[in-house]
């Protein structure tokens, strides 16, 4: 019965050491992604894009498009098409202010010219005349919601019940032993 046991605990450890590397199987894209400073604006409000380091070759030019239910009226520098150089660290910061008449998703893309990394980020724009209360919930904490409803308690609870199932599986498989012998 021990070996079952010990035999079992190795499997299982064995499998808790591959799944992180499993999980570094996946090829994912180069660079980091850019985000807006908001999810949610009103019409008319400027909104500031930030790719972190490394998003960028340093010193790369990045052509920014722009695209929305008005997409032409987007002001980042003159037009909604508009290509700027990155910082020597590979970050930039992007200014993009929107129309008056805005309503829906925007989409801000960037396309680096030595890389060919492409970085999109979205932003949604609420009419200018919404209120506060519908752009910043107040019963929101800001983070998303994973779908998790259990209590940190049943967690605990469970842990426990495992580790003692365990030990009393042990404790039996000794005093088999000490029996038979």
């Amino acid at each position: 019965m021990l070996k079952k046991i010990l035999a079992a605990a190795a499997v299982t450890a064995a499998l808790l050491l591959a799944a992180p590397a499993a999980a570094n199987a996946v090829s994912y894209p180069s660079g980091a992604p850019c985000t807006f400073d908001v999810s949610v604006t009103q019409a008319g409000h400027t909104a500031t894009l930030t790719c972190v380091p490394g998003t960028w070759a340093g010193g790369e030019s990045i052509t920014w498009v722009g695209s929305g239910s008005n997409g032409s009226a987007i002001v980042m520098a003159s037009s909604v098409t508009f290509t700027k150089h990155s910082n020597a660290d590979g970050s930039d910061v992007l200014k993009v202010t929107l129309p008056s008449d805005a309503t829906g998703v925007y989409t801000i893309t960037g396309t680096g010219a030595t890389s060919g990394h492409v970085c999109s980020a979205s932003l949604t724009v609420t009419p200018a005349d919404a209120t506060s209360s519908t752009i910043n919930d107040p019963g929101s904490s800001g983070l998303a919601d994973t779908g998790s409803v259990i209590a940190e308690w049943s967690i605990w609870v469970g842990g426990g019940l495992l580790v003692i199932g365990l030990v009393s599986v042990a404790v039996a498989a000794w005093m088999r032993k000490v029996r038979s012998s």
